[in-house]
C-alpha cells in the first residue's frame, strides 16, 4: 500500500450513499446540450445546437473586474496566490501558483506549453522548489508547460510531489483522440521520474475525500474521483476538483468540469457544505459547471483564468462559448469580486 508523504485525512463514505436521495435542482433553466438556449448579440441570435438565426441583440453581460486585491485586506497573511496570463499566445490556460505564509509552494496544472517562462519565472521567484504539483485533467491549456518542464527544464525547478489521478489510457483515445498525444506524453515524462514523487500511479492515485497537509498553512483536499462520461466534454468532466486551503481560506479548482459533470457532483456538493472563499472558474468561465452547481459553492469570490477574446468576446463570435451566460448568474448572485487573466496575472494577497 503506497503512503503518501504528508499527512492525510481520509472522509467518510457518508456522502456517496446519500447523493442518490437528493433530488437535483432544475436545469431547465439552464439548458442541456443541444437545447434551445438562446445567445443574443448585436447581428444575430445563436442558438445552441441549431446555428444562427436572425434577431435584435443585446450587448455581454458588464461585469467589473481586476487583477489583484492590493487595496484590499491581506487575505493570506503573508502569503501569495498568482494565477497566470498567457503572456505568450492568445490560449486560454489554467495556470495557478500558492505560496503559503510558511513558504509552502504548489501549483495547480500549469498552463501551455508556450508559456513555461512565465511560469518557471514566477517559480523561481518563490524559490524554485515545489512541494506539491496538482492535475485537474491532462489536456494541452493545463499541463503543456509542465510536460515542458519535465522534459526540457527539470534542472531549473525542482517539483518534490505531483498528484494527478487519469482514468485508463486508451479511454482518452476513445472520446477524445486530439488530447491523446499529450495524454501519452505526459504519462511518459511522468514515468521516467522517481516512484517517491509521484501520486497518481495505481493505490498512489488521490481519490475522493483524500486530503494532503503540506503544512499548517497549506493543504488541499480531492473532492472526487475522475468521472468516465462520454460525449464532446467527457475529458473536461473527468477533471477532479480540489479544495485548496491556505492560511485559513479556501481555493474551490473546478479544472474544465462541464455542465454534466457538474450535475453528476451536484449531490455531492450539497452534502459536503464546501466553503468557497474563492472559485476558479469552471472552464475558463464558459460551458462549465451550471449556475445551481456555484450556487451550492456559496462563492465570495471569482477567479476567471480567460483572455479577453473569451471574457468579453460578444456573442456572434462566441457562438456556444456561452461566457456572457455565465457572467450573467454570476452578477446575479451577487458577486462583486471577480479576478480575470485577461489583463494579466491575478495575485492575491
Amino acid at each position: 500500500m503506497h503512503s503518501f508523504p504528508f499527512r492525510q485525512v481520509f472522509s467518510g463514505l457518508t456522502c456517496l450513499l446519500l447523493a442518490g436521495l437528493l433530488t437535483l435542482p432544475s436545469t431547465a433553466a439552464y439548458g442541456n446540450e443541444g437545447s434551445l438556449q438562446a445567445f443574443q448579440s448585436t447581428s444575430s441570435v445563436y442558438y445552441s445546437g441549431i446555428g444562427e438565426v436572425s434577431g435584435p441583440g443585446l450587448t455581454p453581460t458588464e461585469l467589473p473586474t481586476r487583477t489583484d486585491n492590493f487595496d484590499e485586506a491581506p487575505a493570506f497573511s503573508g502569503g501569495e496566490i498568482r494565477f497566470l496570463a498567457n503572456t505568450s499566445t492568445d490560449q486560454q490556460q489554467l495556470s495557478g501558483v500558492f505560496r503559503s505564509s510558511d513558504g509552502k509552494v504548489l501549483v495547480v496544472d500549469g498552463g501551455v506549453a508556450a508559456d513555461t517562462e512565465h511560469l518557471i519565472s514566477v517559480l523561481q521567484e518563490y524559490g524554485g522548489t515545489v512541494d506539491a504539483w496538482l492535475i485537474t485533467h491532462p489536456q494541452d491549456d493545463h499541463v503543456g508547460a509542465l510536460y515542458e518542464i519535465l522534459t526540457k527544464h527539470s534542472d531549473r525547478i525542482h517539483i518534490r510531489n505531483i498528484y494527478f489521478h487519469f482514468l485508463e489510457e486508451d479511454w482518452y483515445g476513445e472520446v477524445a483522440p486530439e488530447d491523446q498525444p499529450m495524454v501519452e506524453n505526459l504519462l511518459a515524462a511522468l514515468k521516467a521520474l522517481p516512484n517517491e514523487r509521484l501520486h497518481g500511479f495505481g493505490a498512489a492515485a488521490p481519490g475522493k475525500g483524500v486530503t494532503v497537509v503540506l503544512s499548517d498553512c497549506l493543504r488541499f483536499q480531492v473532492i472526487n474521483d475522475p468521472l468516465q462520461m462520454t460525449g464532446p466534454y467527457a475529458v473536461n468532466n473527468s477533471s477532479l476538483m480540489y479544495d485548496i486551503t491556505m492560511d485559513g481560506k479556501h481555493i474551490i479548482v473546478l479544472g474544465d468540469m462541464g455542465p454534466d459533470g457538474g450535475d453528476k457532483l451536484l449531490p455531492q456538493i450539497l452534502m459536503s457544505k464546501i466553503t468557497a472563499d474563492y472559485v476558479v472558474m469552471s472552464h475558463h468561465g464558459q460551458n462549465g459547471v451550471r449556475e445551481n452547481f456555484y450556487r451550492a459553492l456559496r462563492p465570495q469570490a471569482c477567479i476567471w483564468s480567460c483572455p479577453d477574446w473569451l471574457f468579453n468576446a460578444p456573442p456572434k463570435n462566441q457562438n456556444r462559448l456561452r461566457t456572457d451566460e455565465t457572467k450573467s448568474f454570476i452578477k446575479n448572485m451577487g458577486i462583486t469580486r471577480n479576478y480575470c487573466t485577461k489583463d494579466g496575472d491575478v495575485i492575491l494577497r
